[in-house]
């Protein structure tokens, strides 16, 4: 979380500064972060974060967007496959429901409960990177 963050919450979760551009530590689930963000006047995409050593909760399904990069993370339970998680656009690049995120980096963060969608591509990607680290 950004320095300027309250202390953490009973639960281990921590109040999200929706303006903060990165995240260090940080329990929250992604939910909260995103209505947080269009509270603030953020508008309706997560955009140009950094997310180091986070631990960012579900249920929820991410729509990665351009330039999101996923370093280091633990993307929690698949059930022994990575494409348990993924989703699939069934038109394009548009998923209704899901969180749109752009330009962010997850760093060291674990997934819990998080599916994620997005460009061909980046799911390939995302199933092809899992294989070889795994």
């Amino acid at each position: 979380m950004a320095a300027d963050q309250p202390s953490p919450s009973p639960a281990g979760r921590r109040t999200v500064d929706p303006r903060a551009a990165a995240f260090d530590g940080g329990h929250f689930a992604l939910f909260d972060l995103y209505r947080a963000h269009l509270q603030a006047g953020g508008g309706a995409v997560i955009e140009g974060r950094t997310f180091t050593d986070c631990v960012i909760e579900g249920p929820a399904v991410m729509l990665a967007l351009q330039g999101v990069h996923f370093d280091g993370v633990n993307f929690g339970p698949t059930g022994g496959d990575m494409r348990n998680m993924l989703f699939r656009p069934m038109s394009g690049d548009i998923a209704i429901g899901a969180i749109p995120v752009r330009d962010c980096t997850f760093r060291n963060c674990r997934f819990q409960t998080l599916g994620i969608t997005g460009s061909e591509d980046l799911l390939r990607m995302l199933v092809e990177q899992v294989a070889i680290a795994g």
